[in-house]
């Protein structure tokens, strides 16, 4: 699935509850450019269609959902995205002695940090990240998608890639938007 695909089933599904998806006005070519210059590797096409499609939109706007969690995640402007990888660099060494859940998946590098891990979404300041994961193991996949989640802190596998994380990630929306649209009245 599309992002811009994605992004129009979305906004039916805020629609029939009452409510409306907003979403911040595209990223430029021109700033994507800058940002691939910046991380050092060019982005996954699918995530890069999305920020050509929308920079973002409200973090506490559920656009993604993380499959089996209840949990609606919101879309980070490349800045956000830029700011979060920044935030995890620098909280990474707070984590140096702490092992996690063991065995972390087989898929995703050691530790708490990697310069090819690109947050993308995010819930609850930070509480939870999903990630573009650029630097796999060898048993893992280019651009597979992982998240960080903070009590119990863990790393985990999510998807496969950015593709199918949309199509997991409607699929729970749609079967259970009461959990991931705002109320009107929670807006006001």
């Amino acid at each position: 699935m599309e992002f811009n695909t994605y992004r129009e089933v979305l906004a039916e599904i805020y629609l029939a509850s009452e409510g409306r998806l907003e979403l911040s006005p595209s990223a430029s070519m021109a700033e994507l450019r800058e940002f691939e210059n910046d991380l050092g590797f060019p982005l996954d096409p699918g995530l890069r269609a999305a920020w050509l499609e929308a920079d973002g939109g409200p973090t506490w706007m559920p656009v993604f959902a993380r499959p089996g969690y209840l949990s609606g995640y919101g879309f980070l402007s490349i800045e956000a995205a830029t700011e979060r990888r920044r935030s995890m660099k620098r909280n990474a060494p707070r984590y140096a002695d702490y092992l996690g859940p063991q065995p972390q998946d087989p898929r995703i590098q050691a530790g708490w940090f990697n310069n090819g891990w690109l947050p993308f979404a995010e819930l609850g300041g930070g509480a939870g990240i999903l990630m573009q994961d650029y630097c796999p193991t060898q048993e893992g996949t280019p651009g597979q998608i992982i998240a960080y989640t903070h009590d119990p802190d863990e790393m985990s596998y999510v998807a496969p890639g950015f593709e199918d994380l949309l199509e997991e990630s409607i699929a729970e929306i749609s079967t259970y938007p009461e959990e991931y649209i705002p109320e009107p009245e929670e807006l006001d």
